[in-house]
């Protein structure tokens, strides 16, 4: 770990495919935020063959959204046990209004809130073409094009939602996904520190 330990707690939001993940590993890398990712999570279960991640596999295989008590328990039980006076970023989380509500009092209840919320925006054109690429890379089944496009139709109808709810609550500020990683990360970094 590298960087000056920052210690804010907050959510980058965008569609599948939108460097997300990308993002939140260079802040875990360089400025000690704890990296929370229930769909890495969820597909290390799967994997491992558990309970957990077989339940998982039929909603993820399909580009459907797991169930809330699923993810909200997951994340409660990393945030309750995870690294003390360290901030966080959530990573494809919370994807539903229902699960932000969640989120909130959870948050409310560990003395843990949210500082920001940072949307990463990129074209959908440009999100099908990174999943695309990205499932022939990593075979991952929920990039396969026909599920890329249900994955997107959920976000706009699910997600979306999420944000002018968050909003209300928390500072939101929007940054150009399509730039290079390193140009993200810096923009990124701006609006942190």
């Amino acid at each position: 770990m590298e960087g000056n330990g920052l210690k804010r707690n907050l959510i980058l939001f965008g569609p599948p495919g939108s460097g997300k993940g990308t993002q939140a590993a260079l802040l875990n890398k360089h400025q000690g935020l704890e990296h929370i990712a229930p769909g890495d999570m969820l597909r290390e279960h799967r994997a491992a063959g558990s309970e957990l991640g077989n339940m998982a596999s039929s909603y993820m295989a399909a580009g459907k959204l797991v169930p809330d008590e699923v993810i909200v328990g997951m994340i409660r039980q990393r945030l309750e046990h995870g690294p003390v006076g360290s901030g966080f970023v959530l990573d494809g989380f919370p994807r539903t209004v229902a699960q932000a509500r969640a989120l909130q009092e959870l948050l409310a209840k560990i003395d843990r809130p949210l500082d920001l919320v940072v949307v990463l925006e990129v074209p959908t054109d440009q999100l099908v073409l990174r999943l695309s690429r990205r499932s022939g890379l990593e075979h991952r089944e929920d990039d396969h094009p026909e599920v890329v496009t249900r994955r997107l139709a959920v976000y706009r109808e699910q997600t979306e939602p999420v944000l002018a709810y968050l909003s209300d609550q928390v500072p939101v500020v929007k940054i150009d996904g399509i730039a290079p990683v390193a140009e993200v990360y810096a923009n990124l970094l701006r609006v942190l520190l």
